[in-house]
């Protein structure tokens, strides 16, 4: 697709000016997850020994309760950072894509109040929900297909068990395609995240998220599968030094075109002159 072409060019076009801080800002973002997973790690080692390295984590806690303050801490620490410094991420790749010069500290920037900080936590928390409704509603129909078959296709011959197989197989079908779906409807707010960065409230930018990709859900969710080649790359460390700051880059490029789309079909429509009306008796 001939837009995508010229996204791309243009995210490598800025990248040969912002890509050593792009690539500073995936470290400092890289950076402090891992310490939150290396002091977890640590401390699990602490408490449950070598259990710890051999036992995923459920059966961790449920083996050693002491561990599950540690878990918790651990969720609660990646709530506490990981939103605002996404935000600040998302931020900085706008600012690139409008050929602005900004610092790698505006990843950071969220930190700087309280206002901000706290409305980054709860953005996330809201989209969040949102996703997990979407994909709840979407495996439903092919879960209570699956659940009716288990339930109400006796067993003992040979002609229950072949029902049951289709039944089965016709309910991961269901469940394939609702998820697949979802997937697109989900791509209406794929635009949040950059109108929430800009600025503007957390119901505001789902909203704005919303009307700006409006017609385009298979369009993002194409654009994003575009660069599945560069991901399948990235189980390599250099080349992932280079895949997301491009993919990141690309993706607020592709945002802004997006709302500065939305934006001009706001500008052509005429607005109405309250003067022009005007009322005579009898």
């Amino acid at each position: 697709m001939e837009l995508f072409r010229i996204i791309k060019s243009d995210a490598k076009r800025a990248l040969r000016f912002c890509g050593g801080r792009t690539v500073a800002a995936m470290f400092a973002v890289v950076l402090a997850l891992l310490a939150v997973n290396v002091t977890e790690s640590v401390l699990l080692l602490v408490l449950a020994g070598p259990e710890a390295i051999y036992s995923d984590l459920a059966s961790l806690a449920e083996s050693n309760r002491a561990v599950i303050p540690v878990l918790g801490g651990s969720c609660v620490l990646w709530l506490l950072l990981v939103p605002a410094m996404i935000v600040g991420y998302i931020k900085l790749h706008l600012s690139f894509a409008e050929g602005s010069d900004e610092s790698v500290l505006m990843v950071f920037e969220r930190f700087s109040s309280f206002k901000k900080y706290f409305g980054s936590i709860f953005f996330a928390i809201g989209f969040a929900v949102r996703y997990l409704f979407v994909f709840a509603i979407a495996v439903l129909p092919g879960g209570a297909f699956l659940w009716f078959s288990e339930t109400y296709i006796p067993e003992g011959n040979r002609t229950a068990e072949l029902l049951k197989i289709s039944a089965c197989s016709i309910a991961v079908i269901i469940m394939v395609l609702c998820v697949f779906l979802g997937v697109i409807f989900v791509q209406r707010w794929s635009l949040a995240v950059y109108y929430f960065a800009l600025g503007e409230g957390i119901g505001k930018s789902f909203s704005l998220s919303a009307k700006a990709a409006k017609g385009m859900h298979t369009e993002i969710l194409s654009f994003k599968f575009s660069f599945i080649g560069w991901g399948i790359l990235s189980v390599f460390i250099l080349p992932l030094v280079w895949t997301v700051p491009y993919y990141e880059t690309a993706n607020a490029i592709f945002a802004k075109y997006l709302m500065e789309r939305y934006e001009r079909s706001l500008a052509e429509v005429p607005e109405i002159d309250e003067n022009v009306f005007t009322f005579e008796e009898g």
